[in-house]
């Protein structure tokens, strides 16, 4: 089974969480938070946020993500996630993305800054310190 097959990434806002979906996108970021590594996907309708796991991307390829769960967050906000029952498979033609650069790159700052924070809630990181800071310990 691959999941509900879906014409664009906009259809996952209307999808409840733990529904299994297919879907075509571009790679174009990828990053990784306390240990949960994940990538911004897009195609001409809209971006999202895949957690991919184990799995290996290339930025600015794309594929067909199959058998993936939708996760709903509050403020009605959805993204996606590969388990062990999910596969990717790379696609031979470009998948269109209609959103420019800029928005692309704040929208990734967005979702890999909201990533940290909860990893640093979860203990999975340190916590933030500025960089001009010095290291006390010990003092």
């Amino acid at each position: 089974m691959s999941g509900k097959a879906l014409q664009n990434l906009k259809a996952l806002k209307v999808l409840a969480a733990g529904e299994r979906v297919t879907f075509r996108a571009r790679v174009l970021r990828f990053w990784e938070a306390g240990g949960l590594r994940m990538c911004l996907v897009g195609d001409a309708s809209a971006l999202t946020r895949v957690e991919i796991g184990e799995v290996r991307v290339q930025e600015d390829e794309n594929y067909e993500f199959r058998n993936a769960v939708v996760r709903e967050y509050p403020g009605g906000w959805h993204s996606a996630s590969l388990d062990e029952r999910s596969s990717i498979v790379p696609l031979d033609y470009d998948v269109p993305v209609s959103q420019d650069e800029e928005y692309i790159e704040r929208t990734f700052k967005i979702l890999s800054g909201i990533q940290r924070k909860r990893g640093r809630e979860a203990g999975r990181l340190p916590p933030w310190r500025h960089p001009s800071s010095k290291d006390r310990d010990g003092e």
